[in-house]
């Protein structure tokens, strides 16, 4: 890997209802994304939302929506953007593309069909 390149991994989340500027509350979470280039470390906070649209399968899965907040952090760093800038880091969810592999539903263990 480059030196000039990012290591992101999520550290941890938190999903909550937020205050919105009309006075409302929204559903989302707080991504701490831990941020390594070296010896320099940084960490910074991500608040995602689903889109207004989002299916059961975005809602349910957290790992599509960790890699949708580094890509969006990505994205950011490859247009300039570094961590020790001071910026409200949020990002909208979309819905999982079509064809994504999505996990079986569980059964109860008595239920064969």
């Amino acid at each position: 890997m480059e030196e000039s390149q990012y290591q992101m991994r999520v550290k941890d989340s938190l999903s909550a209802h937020f205050f919105q500027t009309d006075g409302s509350s929204r559903p989302g979470t707080d991504w701490s994304i831990e941020l390594n280039r070296g010896e320099n470390a940084h960490q910074v906070l991500v608040r995602s939302y689903l889109s207004e649209d989002a299916n059961r399968a975005t809602r349910n899965d957290s790992d599509y929506q960790g890699r949708v907040v580094l890509e969006y952090l990505g994205g950011l760093l490859s247009r300039g953007w570094t961590p020790d800038q001071s910026s409200d880091l949020t990002v909208v969810i979309p819905n999982r593309p079509a064809g994504s592999p999505v996990e079986a539903r569980k059964k109860p263990w008595w239920q064969f069909w």
